[in-house]
């Protein structure tokens, strides 16, 4: 089966932050959570609830690697239960960085290198 990615992805444990995208949800505090892998394209990170298909995320992600947090806006893409009260989200990036284009390109430079 050949694999459907565009990016490769690092199996690399980040902080992550992350909120849906609702008037009410959006004031509410984040959530943390941490990633299961990421890539230049996407993400996927362990959700304590279930969030549907199509929901739009604001993200935000810290990594040892990269000096600042790293925002990005993000739509799911799927969402299955993993165990009691948790679950494995994917999510594509829609948006990454802070008025800084870059730093899309620069995640992916960096999983590119890690991965053989």
């Amino acid at each position: 089966m050949a694999n459907k990615r565009n990016f490769p992805r690092l199996d690399e444990i980040w902080d992550v932050d992350y909120r849906t995208v609702t008037t009410k949800e959006f004031k509410s505090d984040p959530i943390n959570s941490i990633t299961m892998n990421i890539s230049g394209g996407g993400i996927c990170f362990e959700a304590g609830e279930e969030i549907p298909e199509g929901t739009m995320l604001v993200l935000e992600l810290k990594s040892p690697i990269f000096p600042s947090s790293i925002i990005a806006l993000a739509k799911t893409c799927w969402c299955k239960k993993k165990k009691k009260d948790k679950y494995n989200l994917g999510a594509k990036f829609w948006w990454t960085g802070w008025k800084d284009d870059s730093v899309q390109k620069k995640v992916a430079k960096y999983i590119n290198k890690k991965i053989p």
